[in-house]
């Protein structure tokens, strides 16, 4: 099963993630609340996501996932509800040199609340950018762990 407590280690982006329920062994309910932004002006965003990871022959791995609603998380007040529509990850070897790693990410977020279209369009890049950075930083740390 995919462990939150690895993901809370390399995912700069995130406060907190936690498993809500376990379906089975490679799909789950998570909860997961970003930080703040901008000194506060931007509210921390949460999702309820069921996420579903695969391994498969060749050291591919996805990730899929979707919001959903989940009566054991409702909406608080101190983050805004945000909604990931399908989505996922696929990561996978370069075969011409299997100690780098092609990383495909598919994200459809709607982030909710009142944000302008700018700011969402001025802060997407160095998200995206940072969620690649981490991500290389979280497998690299799982393939080595020293």
């Amino acid at each position: 099963m995919y462990l939150p407590e690895y993901r809370s280690k390399w995912d700069k982006a995130l406060k907190s993630y936690k498993l809500l329920e376990s379906i089975d062994q490679d799909t789950g309910l998570y909860h997961s609340v970003t930080h703040s932004y901008g000194m506060g002006l931007i509210s921390s965003r949460d999702f309820v996501d069921l996420l579903h990871v695969k391994p498969y022959p060749g050291d591919v791995l996805t990730t899929n996932s979707v919001s959903v609603e989940y009566s054991g998380c409702p909406p608080t007040p101190s983050c805004v509800r945000g909604y990931n529509n399908p989505c996922g990850y696929v990561c996978s070897p370069l075969p011409e040199n299997p100690e780098h790693s092609k990383l495909v990410v598919f994200i459809q977020p709607e982030l909710g609340g009142m944000l302008p279209c700018s700011v969402v369009e001025s802060a997407l890049p160095t998200t995206l950018v940072n969620l690649i950075t981490d991500t290389r930083a979280g497998l690299k740390a799982l393939k080595d762990p020293n």
